[in-house]
């Protein structure tokens, strides 16, 4: 009688997409100098037009321009990602609503620039694919009775949207508060997926590390959002999915410093 060995567990690799959110912590990733600067081009522009929706889940922005704008480089490669759209999550107090933790910490909000891969049509082809979106997210922290000037160009409109399925036009360079840090680097990026329905592992994480900080009535005026026409009690609030347990241990990179320092365009 042959004695077989007992079946193997098959590896899995680090690379393979994880469900999002994830906990993000600076002690349990790799370290990298060696990428090429993340590069923003056109989001910042004073050209065409920008809404900002109620969409009965969140705010969301989208821009109406001839040339849309689009990042590059940093974990993209020379593969250009095009901006279709960019939304918030929030909390009902200011001491949770983002959908990452850093080093377990929670932030007020989190903000999610949605850039799809410019090799396929649309939006709708991309999201389906493993290499279709990319979404660069960054931690909002109220704090403070003092105004960000670059966030109002949003929260002057949000009283305009309280409504559900609501919209209204803002000041077309109303993304100008993502401009406010180093954007080519200092952010985690892994391989994850959407944080709403369907959770299509398709996604290219780059989350910033340094939040951006706002005034706490700034945050406020988000939980004024409704969420149902038939009962306007019913407010936008926890919006947020939780953090995920992994089914493996996703590779994380901090991207530490990068080969040339291109991020403003």
């Amino acid at each position: 009688m042959i004695k077989r060995p007992p079946p193997q567990r098959p590896k899995v690799r680090q690379d393979m997409a994880v469900q999002s959110p994830i906990g993000l912590d600076i002690r349990e990733v790799n370290l990298t100098d060696n990428l090429g600067a993340l590069e923003y081009h056109g989001h910042f522009d004073l050209t065409g037009r920008a809404y900002l929706e109620n969409t009965q889940t969140s705010a969301q922005i989208t821009l109406d321009r001839t040339q849309k704008p689009f990042i590059i480089g940093g974990p993209l490669g020379s593969q250009k990602y095009i901006f279709e759209q960019l939304h918030f999550h929030w909390g009902d107090h200011d001491h949770l609503g983002c959908e990452h933790t850093l080093e377990g910490c929670r932030y007020s909000m989190e903000g999610h620039a949605v850039h799809y891969n410019a090799k396929y049509r649309d939006f709708q082809e991309a999201v389906t694919k493993p290499d279709g979106i990319a979404v660069t997210g960054f931690f909002i922290q109220a704090m403070g009775d003092t105004d960000l000037p670059e966030f109002n160009k949003i929260t002057h409109g949000i009283s305009k949207v309280t409504e559900p399925k609501s919209k209204t036009q803002i000041d077309p360079d109303c993304l100008t508060w993502m401009s406010l840090q180093d954007l080519s680097r200092h952010y985690y990026t892994y391989k994850g997926s959407l944080t709403t329905p369907p959770y299509y592992e398709s996604v290219t994480w780059i989350v910033y590390k340094s939040p951006v900080y706002v005034s706490r009535r700034q945050i406020e005026v988000f939980r004024n959002l409704c969420c149902s026409k038939e009962d306007q009690t019913k407010k936008i609030i926890n919006n947020f999915r939780d953090v995920q347990r992994p089914r493996h241990n996703p590779r994380v990179v901090f991207v530490r410093n990068c080969i040339n320092v291109k991020a403003k365009l």
